[in-house]
């Protein structure tokens, strides 16, 4: 597959683009590409692009559904306008969006002239695909090496495996030591109902989960689409009471039935609310945050976040706890 001779950066739509592909004329005649198209070693052939006389994107072609009617019939005669054309600066991961959405399987890709540079072909798309999946699975477990690829790192030594993962997660080891510290500062609490004590691995669990989830979101369409960031976070606020709610009940039923103490379940169900919607926007605006400052987004499903999410959550639970229970 034949690539652009132009150094475009790493992970974008021009690194992964092919020139390789069937570019005509617009007068070009549609039966005297028949034997081109066979003949040649092409990366795709599902698609004919078609350019003018200055080499700009005028149309295309899905020559598979296409038959040739008589000699004279020319590109632009049976040609249609792309519904989808590509910057060789945007992210790679949009052109597996797009391919998907609109379930097309090679986009052309064009410079701010609308000079048709090449297309991302299906080939392309799955790899991107497999590679996109595979690093946020990586980076939302803090996996991060500066000076190489994700791919790489699962390549590497033992000892440069070992480098690109300590640095989150000794950050989070510090951090949740705070969950130890805020715990202590409750203790006549606690004692007061050992029954709390039951309740913080459900507590924290939930609060990660919907904090997760949003996070993965939040990456997913800051990497394909662009967003305002209000607007996004007073979305994710509404879903995040409704979760809090559904949660906040559910938890408060179970607290009732286990500690058979009203004032227990009432401390979990408002916890459970309160700590659920605070999780998806703080989930929601990380990523955000991570992006304005110039780092990868993805980073913030990973373990700060999650410590994060904990202390905000426990901390939570206990003044409601005092406030209720004492």
């Amino acid at each position: 597959m034949n690539r652009s001779d132009v150094n475009y950066p790493s992970e974008s739509i021009g690194s992964r683009m092919s020139t390789n592909v069937p570019v005509y004329p617009s007068d070009t005649p549609l039966h005297d590409i028949k034997d081109d198209l066979f003949n040649k070693n092409w990366a795709s052939i599902h698609t004919v692009f078609v350019t003018d006389a200055n080499g700009k994107l005028v149309g295309e072609v899905d020559i598979a559904s296409r038959e040739i009617a008589n000699k004279s019939t020319t590109l632009q005669d049976v040609m249609a306008q792309p519904e989808v054309v590509l910057h060789p600066h945007a992210d790679q991961e949009k052109a597996a969006f797009l391919a998907i959405k609109k379930d097309i399987v090679s986009i052309p890709v064009v410079d701010n002239h609308g000079t048709f540079l090449g297309a991302v072909t299906g080939h392309s798309i799955i790899d991107i695909m497999h590679e996109e999946h595979l690093e946020d699975t990586l980076l939302s477990a803090g996996v991060r090496e500066s000076s190489s690829s994700v791919l790489k790192i699962i390549r590497e030594r033992t000892s440069m495996l070992v480098r690109s993962r300590t640095p989150w997660l000794v950050l989070g080891l510090i951090l949740s030591m705070g969950l130890g510290l805020i715990a202590s500062f409750f203790e006549e609490t606690l004692e007061k109902s050992i029954a709390l004590a039951f309740f913080i691995p459900v507590i924290v669990y939930v609060a990660d989960s919907v904090g997760t989830q949003a996070s993965t979101i939040a990456v997913r369409a800051l990497a394909i689409t662009k967003l305002k960031f209000f607007r996004y976070l007073q979305k994710e606020l509404v879903v995040g009471i409704c979760l809090g709610l559904i949660m906040g009940a559910l938890g408060a039923l179970g607290a009732l039935l286990i500690s058979q103490s009203m004032d227990v379940a009432l401390v979990v169900g408002l916890t459970l609310f309160t700590a659920c919607t605070l999780a998806t926007a703080l989930a929601s605006a990380v990523p955000f945050t991570l992006k304005a400052v110039g780092k990868d987004p993805a980073l913030g499903s990973g373990p700060l976040a999650t410590v994060l999410q904990d202390i905000l959550s426990l901390v939570i639970y206990f003044v409601f706890a005092m406030a209720i229970i004492g």
